[in-house]
């Protein structure tokens, strides 16, 4: 009798070859859990709803000790302490709010963009001053912004504006505020879609290019530095940062900075072709993702729907893994304020807890499955004997046995805990290959560390 242990897990979703060719580490599927810097499998941290906010505001923007939202005429305070209401007043008329687009803090105040009911969008600081909106007319009072250099930065359709530097009120000051010319740089589409920071560049997308322009604080000094073609995004709120990297969804999928800085065709090897085909039929031109940094698993999180797009990132524990989460919510907003994650759905904020295994008290399910395992011998007969697991928690097993017949799946056999020392759990199954199946709706700590196949080689069929 022979025996083989899988034991590392540390790709995670890989779905670039065939279900009967893919390597062991390459996983078909990984819901609900993720890849550990132990290069093992684990069950997702938890949802847990901390306050349903009174109505009337929108938007989550950690910033100044809080979670600050977002409303646009009479008198709006939360009663969690946690929270900040801030007024955001339309400029000529009374408009609800519908969506906050992007905050951030300049010089110690809250810097947003605010879309109102009728369609416009608006600059607003913060800074105790009245009115809170920008009112200068070079201001392109774009949904997008970004902070670089002590400038606030805006898409103004083929152009890139500039404030001036310490005045983000300020878009007109000789000298100082301006514009970036980035239309008279493209080939193809000439409007800028959305702003990134990679390092100390500032990286403007559009839809079929990316241009990296190195900014200073004196505007004479700005110099564009890379134009990457075929290569774009119309998505803003998919751009996050995961260490000194900048992650986005293109029309590809998803794609980093750090390769598309050494490379102008970076889609075979980037960190998101492992998931593309799995990506893409989700994209569409109504489609709103939105992503964050979740410190406490070091992943970057990108939300289309209910659907959440997780990349954990570990330089060293040389993890860089896709997984799948569903939480049960549609995702409005994402931040993180003092180490903790909270995600934002209707009034409804959650807090992401790793020390929790139900959402609010509701079980969900975790998925792992692996591609067909040869044993290391492809077209060779086994007949499986057992089978030896080290599980944290409940789990059980199922494998599909006929690469040619996916629906044909073995009845679930429960493992938990580590059975190595005691008599291995029996299988009965006659296949050249197989494809395990993980799957726990357990109500705790729920992690995949090994699995040891006992087996016999009856030849070639």
């Amino acid at each position: 009798m022979k025996s083989i242990t899988f034991d590392k897990f540390d790709v995670g979703l890989d779905l670039r070859k065939g279900a009967s060719v893919s390597d062991a580490n390459r996983l078909r599927q990984l819901k609900n859990a993720y890849v550990t810097t132990g290069k093992v499998i684990r069950k997702r941290p938890a949802r847990k709803k901390i306050v349903t906010l009174e109505s009337g505001t929108k938007g989550l923007v950690s910033g100044l000790g809080k979670l600050n939202t977002f409303y646009e005429s009479g008198s709006i305070t939360h009663a969690n302490s946690l929270f900040q209401a801030n007024l955001v007043a339309h400029p000529t008329t009374s408009q609800l709010v519908t969506r906050v687009h992007r905050g951030d803090i300049f010089d110690g105040y809250l810097y947003v963009s605010v879309e109102y009911a009728d369609g416009s969008i608006w600059h607003h600081y913060l800074n105790g001053g009245s009115p809170t909106h920008v009112t200068d007319a070079n201001c392109p009072q774009s949904a997008e912004f970004v902070k670089v250099t002590d400038k606030i930065w805006a898409p103004d359709g083929e152009t890139v504006r500039f404030s001036a530097t310490g005045l983000p009120k300020d878009w007109t000051a000789a000298n100082d505020a301006g514009y970036l010319p980035t239309g008279l740089q493209q080939r193809g589409a000439l409007e800028a879609l959305a702003l990134g920071q990679f390092r100390k560049d500032l990286v403007v997308y559009f839809v079929d290019s990316i241009q990296i322009w190195n900014p200073d604080s004196n505007p004479a000094n700005h110099k564009l530095s890379k134009i990457i073609q075929s290569l774009g995004s119309s998505y803003p709120g998919s751009l996050g940062h995961v260490g000194d990297d900048a992650l986005f969804l293109s029309q590809a999928g998803y794609r980093s900075m750090s390769a598309i800085s050494v490379s102008d065709t970076p889609v075979d090897v980037d960190v998101g072709s492992p998931i593309d085909s799995i990506v893409t039929p989700l994209l569409n031109t109504s489609i709103k993702p939105v992503a964050g940094y979740y410190r406490g698993g070091g992943q970057y999180w990108c939300a289309i729907g209910q659907t959440i797009h997780v990349y954990t990132y570990s330089r060293t524990g040389k993890i860089s893994a896709w997984s799948e989460y569903d939480i049960g919510v549609f995702i409005d907003d994402m931040t993180e304020l003092n180490g903790e994650f909270y995600v934002r759905s209707g009034d409804d904020v959650y807090r992401i807890d790793d020390s929790l295994f139900t959402d609010d008290g509701t079980s969900y399910k975790m998925t792992m499955e692996m591609p067909f395992l040869d044993f290391k011998r492809p077209g060779v007969l086994k007949q499986i004997i057992g089978v030896d697991a080290v599980i944290q928690g409940q789990a059980d097993l199922q494998l599909r046995f006929d690469p040619r017949d996916t629906g044909l799946v073995t009845d679930k056999i429960p493992l938990s805990g580590d059975t190595r020392p005691g008599e291995m759990t029996p299988v009965e199954v006659m296949a050249t290959s197989v494809a395990p199946i993980i799957t726990s709706s357990y109500d705790g700590v729920v992690q995949i560390d090994s699995l040891t196949f006992y087996y016999n080689e009856l030849g070639v069929l």
